[in-house]
């Protein structure tokens, strides 16, 4: 047993250990450590870990279908090409996370109801000002000087905000009813006050396209506002769900990618040929391909060769009908 005499200091020991701290003579490293079960286990304090990589696995799969809807909706709004792209999913301190964020950065504050507290979304000043060059006709081109928004330009991200968190609710809805609404809008970071700063956060980063710039947006949620959640979504995917449960999780999913857009193309054929061949042609040339004209044309979906087909047309316009999957062609060398 140990002896509790000998494991307190005395006032003396005080007095030297605290004499020898503040004149640097004591060697103390700062390591990030914690002792569970008598194993020394090293804890990273920046980015804490207390969701587990299956949730974390299925949150990316939820949040990258999301993204894939949040480009739909605001190319719709913005009447030009979006691209939103899910980066990562991770957690750290809000006070980390504070840190990074640059002075001037546009911030919506986001009453997380029915849960408890609040999140936030926080979108580049230069994209957003690109956002609202585009949304008045221009050509939503990055720009060389950031500033703040106008009460205009702040009202055009708020109806982008709404679509973000409009479609977050969708992918969610399977699980727990939100209803989250933007509370405060800031422009500077110095005012991001959603969390105490050793509190932990979950951050999903996205980052938007458009078709002369880009930017970061990013979703911060403290994660103990989410436990209640994550631990129903996790339930969800268990094996050992109720029939009932199973098909709202397969009509959610459905919904999810009903409305997708991806891009069918079909290839005539690909060839190889020289840099000065390639320089000197000119109107009227003929370049040889490398199939027959009684083969089948590819037929790509997203770049990736999914089909073969026959081209033909469908009223005035030109079509190709699928005679073939790609795995089922017994031809390997197409």
């Amino acid at each position: 047993m140990v002896d509790i005499n000998s494991a307190i200091l005395s006032s003396d020991e005080v007095e030297r250990l605290l004499s020898s701290f503040h004149e640097g003579k004591l060697d103390v490293e700062q390591t990030d450590v914690i002792e569970e079960g008598g194993i020394i286990k090293y804890y990273d304090f920046k980015r804490p870990n207390t969701i587990s990589r299956e949730k974390r696995r299925m949150l990316y799969k939820l949040y990258e279908a999301t993204a894939y809807h949040m480009s739909k909706e605001i190319t719709n709004y913005l009447k030009t090409s979006v691209k939103v792209n899910l980066d990562s999913i991770d957690e750290l301190s809000f006070g980390i996370f504070k840190n990074t964020c640059p002075e001037l950065v546009f911030i919506e504050t986001i009453k997380l109801k029915p849960m408890q507290g609040f999140g936030c979304i926080t979108i580049d000043l230069g994209l957003c000002l690109s956002i609202a060059e585009r949304a008045f006709g221009g050509q939503g081109k990055s720009q060389n000087e950031v500033r703040k928004l106008t009460d205009i330009e702040v009202a055009i991200l708020d109806d982008v905000v709404s679509i973000i968190l409009e479609k977050i609710k969708g992918a969610w809805e399977a699980f727990i009813e939100i209803d989250w609404k933007v509370s405060e809008t800031a422009m500077e970071s110095r005012y991001l006050n959603i969390a105490s700063d050793a509190e932990v956060l979950l951050l999903v980063s996205f980052t938007i396209n458009l078709d002369y710039s880009f930017g970061e947006m990013k979703l911060c949620v403290p994660v103990s506002s989410m436990e209640y959640t994550l631990e129903k979504f996790a339930s969800s995917n268990n094996p050992s769900l109720s029939k009932e449960v199973s098909k709202e999780s397969a009509e959610s999913l459905r919904k999810l990618v009903k409305d997708l857009n991806v891009i069918v193309t079909g290839v005539l054929d690909e060839t190889s040929v020289t840099v000065d061949d390639l320089i000197n042609l000119k109107e009227g040339d003929v370049m040889r391909l490398d199939s027959k004209i009684t083969d089948d044309l590819k037929i790509t979906v997203e770049g990736k060769n999914k089909f073969y087909g026959k081209l033909g047309l469908l009223g005035s316009k030109k079509a190709m009908q699928i005679t073939s999957y790609v795995e089922e062609r017994p031809d390997a060398s197409h």
